[in-house]
């Protein structure tokens, strides 16, 4: 009798424990579909052009070239005009739009600067020798610069490059990349070129060879090449450029690491600061030095005060600026 009731019993419990398993997955189950469904189309925002295929449907394109696109699961509505360039987006009862950057070609002009240029036409210097590489501040009449519409720069993928490492290196919003250049793909080619709204400014003056005159410009005493040596009284190489500076302050050309400051023989008071890409700059016959090695220092920052130390017939600047140790005319790399 008690054999027959705990066989009954243990029967009993089987389809009990299965049902409640059966229960538990059905439930599991339709948590995962409602999250999939309800959750998926607000995973990420999609504020480019990049994605229509999984976002967006296209609603028209008109003989103008106006393509309308709707989102499927915000209130918005993206009107992308190929023609003439220019984006329009409208959210609800807001209305955003903005145009899409196009090349100009300036040619120089008598008289004209860099600088000068650069504020006429409204952008930052900076985005100006970024987008001219080749330019150098001795311009010549009917030479063609590179002006954008709108301001930023033009920028060629590297190997090794991808759309996060070039928005973190020039501090721009990856959906701007995508946005200003209508990218289809987040893949991105060797050689392919990119616009970039609003980089860095400072990351900017880091490329490019920009440097920043060290001294308030009023002239050259001495510039680079061969030439005869007043104290020495040979011809040898003049490695730098003698700026007119009698104790005024000296500032760092360009943001780096102060690898040098102190007394170095026919250079007097001297620092030397290490910048990237492989450049160097070096400010000699100082009169004072307000900065010790393994400084970090920005463009602009004073750094020290000229003077005449060192083989030196008279207070100057001796400003030198040198890549992978190879001296170059500073006069085509400085602002002025």
């Amino acid at each position: 009798m008690n054999v027959y009731l705990n066989e009954n019993k243990s029967n009993n419990k089987k389809p009990r424990n299965r049902d409640f398993k059966i229960i538990i997955l059905l439930t599991i189950i339709i948590s995962l579909v409602i999250s999939f469904v309800t959750l998926r189309p607000f995973s990420k925002e999609v504020v480019n052009l990049s994605k229509f295929a999984d976002y967006y449907t296209n609603d028209e394109t008109n003989e103008d070239g106006y393509m309308l696109l709707t989102s499927n699961y915000y209130s918005k509505k993206i009107v992308y005009n190929i023609k003439e360039k220019t984006v329009e987006i409208q959210d609800k009862d807001k209305k955003e739009a903005f145009q899409m950057p196009v090349k100009k070609i300036y040619k120089v002009v008598s008289g004209d600067t860099l600088s000068g240029i650069a504020v006429n036409q409204g952008v930052a210097l900076s985005v100006l020798r970024n987008n001219n590489p080749d330019v150098t501040s001795n311009l010549k009449v009917g030479q063609e610069i590179v002006i954008p519409s709108i301001n930023g720069i033009y920028y060629k993928v590297k190997k090794g490059d991808s759309l996060y490492k070039i928005a973190y290196k020039f501090r721009v919003e990856l959906s701007d990349i995508k946005l200003y250049n209508v990218l289809e793909t987040e893949e991105l080619s060797i050689g392919q070129e990119l616009f970039l709204k609003d980089p860095d400014p400072d990351v900017l003056n880091n490329m490019n060879s920009l440097f920043k005159m060290p001294v308030k410009y009023s002239g050259i005493t001495s510039p680079f090449g061969n030439r005869y040596h007043p104290v020495l009284k040979r011809y040898i190489l003049h490695a730098g450029v003698d700026l007119r500076a009698r104790y005024i302050p000296v500032s760092a050309a360009r943001s780096g690491v102060v690898i040098f400051a102190g007394y170095s023989r026919g250079y007097g008071r001297l620092i030397k600061v290490r910048h990237a890409d492989g450049y160097e700059t070096r400010y000699a016959h100082l009169n004072k030095i307000y900065v010790k090695r393994g400084a970090r220092v920005r463009i602009g920052q004073v750094i020290a005060q000229s003077g005449m130390t060192g083989r030196v017939t008279g207070p100057h600047l001796h400003f030198e600026i040198r890549k992978n140790g190879r001296p170059l005319n500073p006069m085509k790399y400085l602002e002025r």
